[in-house]
Order: C-alpha cells, then structure tokens, then sequence
C-alpha cells in the first residue's frame, strides 16, 4: 500500500533543512568553488575571494552560523507521485516550523507583512512560499530553498516574440547577467526557465537551480546551448564578487516546458555562490523513509566533509592572510586586476587624508566604529536631514555598512554579517554624504550619481565580499543598539571591526572599480 504524505513529515523536513542549508553550503556548490579556485590564477583577486568564500563555508559549518547574512525566504515545493495521497493540509504545520527554525537557529528574520501596504516584519521568517508538484511514480521528495534577496533580485521574466528564437534567449541571459551579477554574489548558479506562460516561466527558472551545478539537461539540445551559454557568461569578465577574472558563474541550467504559438517565456534566476537548498526523499517506491538530509548518506558527503576540512586546517589562504602583507599575483583574465600590494591597515573614522590617499581597487583593513544602515533606515536617516538639517544620530564624518545582521551566536556579538546590494541606497546617498557621511561599505555597482557624490565630498565608497558574512562576522568585535528598533534586522547598530576586509570600489576622484572591471 502506497504511503500517505503527513502534513507532520513535511513539516519535520521543512525544520531540518532550513536549519542544515542555513549553515551548509551545498556539497556541489563548494566543490565548484574549489575547483574554480585551484584553476585561477595564483594569487589573483579572483582566486583570493573562491578561497575566502571556501573558508566561509567551513567557518559557518564549524561553527554553526549561517553562511550569508540574508537567511531569505523560505521556498517550498513537494514533488509527490501521482500514485501517493497527498492531504489537503500537508502544508498546515510549515509556517510553524520555519518559525522554530528561524527562532531557534538565531536565523535573520526578512518577511515582511504586505509587500505594499504593511512592510513591517513578521519577526518568524513567515509565511512560507509553498507548492505541490505532481510527477510519475508513488516517491516523494521535498526541496527547501532559502532565497536572499539580493539573488531574487537578479531575477527577470520576459515575454519574447516567437521569432526571436534561442538568440534572443540567450540575449535575455547575457544581459540580465551582465547588469545584474554583481548584485547576486557570483559565481553563481544560473537557472533559465523557456516555455509555459507568464505566471510558470519563473518557476521552471528556479526548479532549474535544484540541479546539482553542471548537470547537463536532459535533452542533448538543452545541454548543449547550457555549455555555450556558461561559456559566453564566463567570457563577460565579472567574475567572483563582479571583481574580474572567472568564474562568473559555475553552471547554468535550463528547463524548457510547452508554450502558446504566439509566446516565447523566459525568465532568469540567479542563485548565488551560497546556495542554499536541499532535496529531501520522503517516500521511495512507496515506503515512508526516515528523516534524512543531504550529505549525510554519502551522495558528495565525503568530498564536501575533506573540504571543509582542508578549509579549517588552512591548507587555502585566508581573507586574513593580508594582514601578514603577502603581494599576489595579477590575474591576466582581468585587466583590473591588482597588481598584489599588500592591504592598507586604516583606523575608523577616517579622515579627508585617509580618503585622499585610497584609489579604485586598493585592499584596505578597517579597524574601529561603523553603522549599520539599510532601505528603510536611509528613508529615515534623509526624512530626518530635510526636516532638521543635519544627520541623526550625531553620524558626521562615520561611515556606514549596508547590512543586516544575524542575531548573537557562536560566541560573537552577531553570528554572520554581510554586505547587502548597495544601489538600493543610491536614492539616499548623495544627500547623505553631503550632510557628512563619509564612506560606506556594501557590495555591488552604484548610479552615476553616488560616483559624483564621492568626488564632491572626497568620500569613498567600500565594496566587500557577499556570500562571506561567517567569515566576516569575525572580525566583529562589538555590536550596540543605537535606533529604530522597530526596524528589526534593519535598526542602526554601532560596530566595532577589527581588520575588516574592504575593497575601493569608488575612490574620492569617482572612479569605479566595477566599471572599469566592465569595460575589461
């Protein structure tokens, strides 16, 4: 007799996963990374961010603390057989479950109430993006994805005419990739959806992320325009954090379904380099399996398990290595590659002669005072300025981190804590940086605007490394509530770094690092 699936047993799973994938980067992800860093160029920027994203994943994993700051949202879909009964509640327990998986697991909480009309948080990670998937056969399996947002982001759907054929998919992926890949943390996984109809088109794009990275597709077409888009999407030069070299992306997956004569649907998911998913067999040949996640009956566990060891043991090198001034390598897939000065140790906050004597690129180490500020702080932060006049808070001449941090754990005043995309802050931040902020940190290219805005107050613009926020939150010495709690894990909070790794993206005399590793 054929299993029925128990709105207990998706639940479970649900909890599991979202803590296992939270901290674990997904077995054929790391290895990709590896590999990538074992082929770049020795001592290229390129190679240092795989390593250091490497060392993340053990970090995260050792320590229990989530890879990435942005912990996302919660994507569910039960692939179940036609031959298996499903009850119309199976979904009723996992709200429940990812909110004690989110408490519990001192994950970040970015759910908020009404997209439109109520943007306050849930503070559960609530609700849960569910569905059901019907497919031949009496198994059942459960993928979980957690989504940041800066990926999802990336995204694009767009409704071609017939006659644009695979050139104009592939034009779609070309150019979502180039304008969007820096915001996504690459290298990234990159799932391509054709075929089925405005509201489906994105949900083929991100089964496609599922896929183990580089499986090819299933039919020899499909596999084949995957292979050469991969290959165009590396040549572009964005490389690992968008700063040069390769990889841009580790593979690309394309699913295609059936369309209307007059449509060609395609949409573009990116998943970034801390993938974070799992696939979880509930039911095989019919027969309810114990609980049990990825890795752990051997598929990519052992070779994921000597990875992370390698990492721990420090057999790759570290994003702290710069501290000893080791020079690096350039890396000839970039012409904006650094030509392997050793780190710059500065002291927060920085002074008009610290910002003058930093150019586009420089490796800086950043010790002492930073303020977390998001989107609907800097909506605060520039209500406040034309109201009053003046800064809140007293932040004249401090610099602030775009970021949102994970609660307390392993130890640390926070448990990961990253960049998030900077140009969602452009709106606010030539008027900021006129009323005295200095410099900012983040991750991603910024307007024009920002550009100009650093040349006119001699400000500078910081860039770090996404995808690393357990790595990061080392060098995190304090954390203190200074306002809007309200906000949750967008509050202001002072910080206090130690040896904080930055890039110069934009120096005081606007030029871009992102732009001129565009222009190659």
């Amino acid at each position: 007799m054929n299993a029925v699936i128990s709105k207990e047993s998706v639940a479970a799973a649900v909890e599991a996963a979202i803590r296992h994938c939270a901290t674990h980067l997904r077995p054929d992800v790391r290895e990709a990374l590896q590999r990538g860093a074992n082929e770049a160029a020795p001592g290229s920027r390129a190679q240092r961010v795989l390593q250091t994203l490497c060392e993340n994943a053990a970090v995260a994993q050792s320590d229990g603390v989530p890879l990435c700051q942005d912990t996302g949202t919660v994507w569910v879909c039960l692939e179940v057989g036609r031959q298996l009964s499903v009850p119309g509640d199976v979904f009723d327990l996992v709200d429940k479950a990812v909110a004690r998986a989110y408490s519990e697991g001192r994950l970040r909480m970015s759910v908020l109430k009404d997209a439109l009309f109520d943007r306050t948080n849930t503070c559960d990670n609530t609700p849960a993006f569910c569905e059901v998937k019907f497919v031949p056969g009496n198994n059942a399996v459960l993928h979980v994805l957690l989504k940041g947002g800066g990926s999802d982001n990336a995204s694009r759907v767009v409704m071609l005419p017939p006659g644009a054929g695979m050139e104009g998919v592939r034009d779609v992926v070309l150019s979502c990739v180039r304008e969007k890949a820096a915001n996504a943390c690459p290298p990234l996984v990159v799932g391509v959806g054709v075929g089925a109809t405005f509201d489906k088109v994105a949900g083929l794009a991100k089964h496609a992320l599922l896929r183990e990275a580089g499986s090819p597709a299933a039919s020899p077409e499909a596999a084949a325009f995957e292979k050469q888009l991969l290959s165009e999407i590396n040549t572009l030069g964005i490389g690992p954090a968008a700063l040069g070299g390769a990889p841009t992306a580790v593979a690309v997956h394309l699913e295609t379904a059936p369309c209307h004569i007059a449509a060609l649907p395609v949409a573009v998911n990116m998943g970034c380099s801390a993938m974070r998913s799992a696939s979880i067999r509930l039911v095989e040949g019919g027969k309810p399996l114990p609980l049990q996640m990825p890795g752990q009956e051997g598929v990519h566990g052992d070779a994921a398990t000597a990875n992370a060891a390698r990492c721990a043991n420090g057999d790759m090198a570290s994003i702290d290595s710069r501290r000893n001034g080791a020079s690096q390598g350039a890396d000839s897939a970039s012409n904006a590659e650094d030509a392997g000065t050793a780190a710059r140790h500065l002291t927060l906050p920085l002074s008009k002669e610290d910002l003058a004597g930093l150019s586009a690129g420089d490796e800086v180490l950043l010790s002492g005072p930073v303020y977390t500020m998001r989107d609907a702080g800097h909506g605060r932060a520039l209500a406040y300025l034309e109201e009053n006049g003046q800064l809140p808070f007293s932040l004249e001449g401090q610099t602030l981190f775009y970021a949102g941090p994970t609660p307390a754990a392993a130890g640390r005043p926070l448990g990961s804590v990253g960049p998030t995309t900077a140009s969602r802050m452009d709106f606010a931040t030539p008027a900021l940086m006129g009323a005295g902020i200095v410099a900012s940190i983040g991750k991603g290219k910024r307007a024009p605007e920002v550009a100009e805005a650093c040349k006119a107050t001699g400000g500078v613009y910081f860039c770090t490394i996404g995808g690393a926020a357990a790595l990061l939150a080392k060098h995190v010495k304090e954390s203190q509530l200074i306002g809007w709690e309200d906000l949750g894990t967008e509050a202001l909070r002072h910080l206090e770094l130690e040896d904080f790794p930055v890039f110069v993206a934009t120096d005081a005399t606007g030029r871009d690092l992102y732009r001129e590793v565009e222009a190659g």
